[in-house]
C-alpha cells in the first residue's frame, strides 16, 4: 500500500471521529461527567489528527517517491500547521469577548498531536522502525 494511501485512510479515521464526536453532540448525550468531558474536547483532539493526515496524505500524493528522511519532513510540517492553526484558534478565542477560550482543549490539541506522532511511527517510513 502506498504511504500516501496510508497517510490519507489516518486522515479520514480524524475525520470520522471528528464526525462522530459532532453527532454526539448533536444527541446532546449527558450521562456522566466524562462523556460529556470527551464530548467537549473531542473535536480539538480528532481535528489535529484528521489535518496532519489529510495535509500529508495529500503533499505525498502529490510528490510520490519521497525518502524516508523527506516524508518525515512532511509529517514534521503537516503537524506543526495542524497543531499550530488550533493552537492558534485557541489564542484567538482568549482574547475574544463572544468566543470561550478552554485550557481542556488545548490539552486535547496536543493530546491529538501525541497520536499523530505514534501513528505516524506505526505507518511511516519503514526504515525509521
Amino acid at each position: 500500500m502506498q504511504q500516501s494511501t496510508r497517510y490519507g485512510l489516518a486522515g479520514l479515521g480524524g475525520l470520522a471521529l471528528l464526525t462522530l464526536v459532532q453527532w454526539a453532540r448533536q444527541q446532546h448525550w449527558q450521562h456522566g461527567a466524562v462523556l460529556i468531558y470527551l464530548i467537549g474536547v473531542g473535536p480539538n483532539f480528532a481535528a489535529a489528527i484528521a489535518i496532519t493526515f489529510v495535509l500529508l496524505g495529500a503533499w505525498s500524493d502529490q510528490r510520490p517517491g519521497a525518502d524516508g528522511q523527506a516524508q518525515r519532513f512532511r509529517f514534521r510540517v503537516s503537524v506543526a500547521i495542524s497543531g499550530g492553526g488550533l493552537l492558534g484558534w485557541e489564542a484567538v478565542q482568549m482574547l475574544s469577548r463572544n468566543l470561550v477560550f478552554d485550557w481542556q482543549d488545548v490539552l486535547a490539541t496536543l493530546a491529538g498531536i501525541a497520536v499523530c506522532i505514534g501513528l505516524f511511527a506505526l505507518i511511516g517510513p519503514r526504515d525509521m522502525r
